[in-house]
């Protein structure tokens, strides 16, 4: 059976060479995760940017939701800890069985993330054929993953689980549609 991985990620821009700040896993089978936040001062000698109009974005999500950004850069850990930690998480949560690692929007957090481990030159735990797309996912199931959102947004991990549970729901419409096609 195949393992589904949800991945969101937190950060100070929005395309691939954006500096990633959280980032979190979640299995969506049983929502076992894992989550840190990561050093921003460690990504900019690698030429990770911080766009200033995220940046912004983030003092606006401060007032909406106070304490926000303490929270998804508290404790922040070494790029040399968190990127092999996610890799060997990926491990021990597919446990060798075939998986997919889903997020939300193709273009989004697993290229961002991927530019990360490039530019630290380790390689990423999946393989582009691993990855998928939740929004279409998602269309095509007539999900609207805010029905499963779990507050604050912008937080790695309750955006991981929120998605994760609208993939999940998302799959057995699919499945249920196709065992009615092939009855």
């Amino acid at each position: 059976m195949t393992v589904h991985l949800m991945v969101d990620i937190e950060t100070l821009a929005t395309r691939p060479g954006a500096i990633v700040i959280s980032a979190a896993f979640v299995r969506c089978t049983d929502e076992a995760h894992s989550v840190m936040n990561l050093s921003i001062p460690e990504q900019q000698p690698l030429g990770l940017e911080i766009d200033p109009a995220t940046h912004a974005w983030w003092g606006q999500q401060e007032q909406v939701c106070p304490g926000i950004w303490a929270r998804v850069t508290e404790n922040p850990q070494s790029l040399d800890v968190a990127l092999p930690y996610f890799a060997q998480w990926i491990e021990w949560a597919t446990a060798g069985d075939d998986w997919q690692i889903w997020c939300h929007g193709a273009t989004f957090d697993v290229p961002l993330l991927d530019e990360v481990y490039r530019r630290k030159q380790i390689v990423s735990p999946w393989k582009f054929w691993q990855v998928r797309d939740t929004r279409t996912l998602y269309d095509l199931a007539g999900i609207n993953p805010k029905d499963y959102a779990v507050p604050p947004p912008h937080v790695a991990l309750n955006d991981a689980l929120g998605q994760a549970r609208a993939l999940m729901a998302s799959l057995k419409i699919i499945a249920r549609v196709r065992q009615g096609v092939a009855a």
